[in-house]
């Protein structure tokens, strides 16, 4: 999350990822936004600390926070222009692959066509674009002058797509099934 005051600011920011529902009980929600990726529904959380997006029905959980996190799989990006991670996280039902960039601050394209963005404070946002193969998101620290870009594909592993195919081409070849 953009930090709301200068006492200790943060210096890196944590990915989590879980096939399990995270305990967000503990944290403070500033926003939540209904949506839909790879067909499922899904839920993109603002946090005071970062963000959260879930697919439950794909059990995929990502968890974004200032502070350490114990989740299955973990990563850590320092707050810096410049940097450049990757990572990937692998379910049952898909796979996935966030890149994250430091770029200047100001690259920070606004919020405007945002899916779910929260402002803390001057300059200090957290967004989230929902886009076909998963999602983007921003996070600005003008303490840094940062603009932290993160991109996560999300594709389903084989076997689940084909299950769907079989699934959508069986309802076309017979759309009205007899009981």
């Amino acid at each position: 999350m953009p930090s709301e005051s200068s006492h200790n600011p943060p210096t890196a920011l944590h990915f989590g990822y879980t096939t399990e529902v995270p305990d967000l009980s503990s944290v403070e929600v500033k926003t939540v936004h209904p949506e839909s990726l790879l067909g499922e529904p899904a839920v993109f959380t603002v946090i005071g600390e970062s963000h959260y997006v879930g697919l439950p029905t794909l059990d995929f959980h990502e968890l974004c926070s200032c502070k350490p996190l114990s989740s299955d799989t973990t990563h850590e990006t320092p707050l810096s222009v410049g940097v450049a991670h990757d990572f990937d996280f692998e379910s049952e039902h898909l796979h996935a692959q966030t890149v994250v960039e430091g770029r200047s601050l100001e690259h920070f394209p606004g919020a405007d066509d945002a899916t779910v963005a929260y402002r803390f404070g001057p300059d200090a946002w957290t967004t989230i674009h929902a886009t076909d193969a998963g999602y983007e998101t921003y996070h600005t620290y003008p303490e840094y002058e940062l603009a932290l870009y993160t991109e996560t594909r999300l594709t389903m592993n084989t076997s689940e797509t084909a299950e769907f195919e079989d699934s959508t081409a069986q309802q076309m070849t017979n759309p009205n099934p007899r009981r």
